[in-house]
């Protein structure tokens, strides 16, 4: 018998984020998506980022796309080295360009104030139109990266 692997969802990665809202995929629900310890470890870090820019825009930050297995990372077409694969990375939903430019000006204050670096602070917008912020960091190998990516 195949033993099934659950995610305890409501575990708090912080204190506003949970384990269940990092790994979330609506668009592929049937996928195999279930963080390691190494990935959960990476998260609760990039939660530490995100309680800074909660706690600065005084507003919930809304969380598209957080770890994502091998698996999902294939089929929703994710760079082979995407740093969704090891939990160091979101994808923050924005309402539009004035609120992303604001989270971004957040993230890179937060980031010169605690003296610490990140991975990547990508704006992105796709075919589609949709923008929305990407934003990794990593325990070390931080490449402070920022780009704008029109897909």
């Amino acid at each position: 018998m195949k033993q099934i692997v659950q995610l305890n969802s409501g575990a708090k990665l912080s204190p506003h984020f949970t384990l269940g809202e990092l790994p979330k995929s609506s668009s592929h629900p049937e996928i195999y998506n279930v963080p390691t310890h190494e990935a959960i470890a990476n998260l609760k870090n990039v939660c530490t980022w995100l309680e800074a820019l909660r706690s600065r825009y005084h507003a919930p930050i809304i969380i598209n796309s957080g770890y994502r297995s091998p698996q999902l990372n294939r089929v929703i077409g994710g760079a082979a080295t995407s740093n969704h694969l090891t939990g160091c990375a979101v994808d923050i939903r924005v309402i539009g360009m004035e609120q992303l430019i604001r989270y971004a000006a957040i993230l890179l204050e937060f980031a010169d104030e605690t003296y610490q670096d990140f991975d990547e602070l990508l704006v992105k917008r796709n075919r589609f139109g949709a923008i929305w912020l990407h934003f990794a960091v990593r325990f070390r190998g931080n490449r402070h990266k920022v780009l704008y990516i029109n897909a």
